[in-house]
C-alpha cells in the first residue's frame, strides 16, 4: 500500500470544500494516509515520525500551509506535492502546478520529482516570499475571511488602506557585498518568481536558479506606485521605474529600528535580517514537460 502523510488547511480559502475531494481521491486511488486523525498534533513531529513509512507528505492549501512543514520536510527529506488550496497561491502558479485538486493528486502517479530551492531568513525556511514595510502591514492586519469573500482583491484593498497612512522607511542592504542604501516603501525578497497578488519579482526567476531576487519600491508618494502596475506583473523593470532590483545568494538588511517580517506571509521575524538559500533542498511533485 502506498502510504502518505495527509495535511489540509481548513483555514485556507477553498480547504473545507475540497477536504472530501482529497479523501476520495485517496481512498479511490489505493493510498493509505498515515495520520488521518492528526489535526491537533504538529506537522513536522508527524513527518519526523513517519518519514520512514510515508512516500509523500500531501498538503491542500496556500503558501502559508507549505511553509508550515518545511522544518519537517527538510529535516526528513520526503518529497511535497500540493494541492493548491489557498488564496494567492505563488508556489503553484511558480511551479505551474495544476489548481485542480484531483490534478493536482494524479502527480503523486504520473508527475516527476524536482529539487528546488529553499529560502532562510534569520534561519526560518521560506519558499516564496519575505517582506518589510507595506506587505508586513497588509499581512497583519488582513482577516482570513476577507481573503476567502474577496480572494486576491483582498490584498489589494488593504494595500490601499495601508498606503495611505505609513511613512517609507530607511534600509541598509549587503548583497553578496554589494551595498544599497535607501529609502523604501516596501523591501521583498523572493526565492521563486511569484509573490503578492500575482505579482513578478523577475521574468527570468525561478526555484531552481539558485539565487534570491530582490525589490525595493523607492516612489516618492506611495501612490505613484500604481504606475509600477504592469512592471511588476511582468517583472520587467527599466530605468523610469523607481525601484532598485538586486539579486544573489546572500542578503543582510537592517532598518533604523527593527522591524517586522512577513515570511511567506505570516509575520515571523524582525530586522536585522539575515537572508540566504539552500540550494536544492526540497523535493516536490511538478507535472512532467
Amino acid at each position: 500500500m502506498k502510504k502518505i502523510l495527509l495535511f489540509v488547511n481548513h483555514n485556507a480559502r477553498q480547504g473545507r470544500s475540497c477536504e472530501k475531494k482529497v479523501q476520495d481521491w485517496v481512498e479511490r486511488n489505493g493510498f493509505q494516509v498515515l495520520n488521518p486523525n492528526s489535526s491537533r498534533e504538529d506537522s513536522n513531529e508527524l513527518i519526523e515520525r513517519h518519514k520512514s513509512e510515508a512516500m509523500a507528505v500531501v498538503v491542500g492549501g496556500g503558501d502559508g500551509s507549505v511553509n508550515a512543514v518545511l522544518p519537517g520536510l527538510l529535516k526528513a527529506g520526503l518529497p511535497l506535492l500540493v494541492i493548491p488550496l489557498g488564496t494567492a497561491n505563488n508556489l503553484a502558479r511558480t511551479l505551474k502546478l495544476p489548481t485542480d485538486p484531483d490534478q493536482a493528486l494524479e502527480l503523486l502517479e504520473h508527475g516527476r520529482v524536482s529539487e528546488v530551492d529553499v529560502g532562510l531568513a534569520n534561519g526560518i525556511p521560506f519558499m516564496n516570499v519575505i517582506g518589510l514595510g507595506l506587505s508586513t502591514q497588509v499581512n497583519r492586519m488582513i482577516r482570513s475571511d476577507l481573503k476567502r469573500w474577496l480572494g486576491a482583491f483582498a490584498f489589494v484593498w488593504m494595500a490601499f488602506k495601508v498606503a495611505f497612512r505609513m511613512s517609507p522607511f530607511r534600509i541598509h542592504v549587503d548583497c553578496d557585498g554589494k551595498i544599497h542604501n535607501a529609502r523604501s516603501w516596501q523591501l521583498t525578497v523572493c526565492n521563486g518568481r511569484n509573490y503578492g497578488s500575482g505579482l513578478t519579482i523577475h521574468e527570468d526567476a525561478t526555484l531552481k536558479d539558485q539565487k534570491l531576487h530582490g525589490l525595493s519600491t523607492e516612489v516618492r508618494e506611495w501612490w505613484h506606485a500604481f504606475y509600477l502596475v504592469p512592471a511588476l506583473l511582468s517583472g520587467r523593470f527599466g530605468p523610469e521605474h523607481d525601484v532598485t532590483v538586486f539579486e544573489g545568494a546572500e542578503m543582510k538588511i537592517t532598518t533604523h529600528h527593527p522591524m517586522r517580517v512577513d515570511v511567506d506571509g505570516d509575520i515571523k521575524t524582525t530586522t536585522p535580517l539575515a537572508v540566504s538559500l539552500r540550494r536544492k533542498a526540497l523535493k516536490i511533485y511538478v507535472p512532467v514537460s
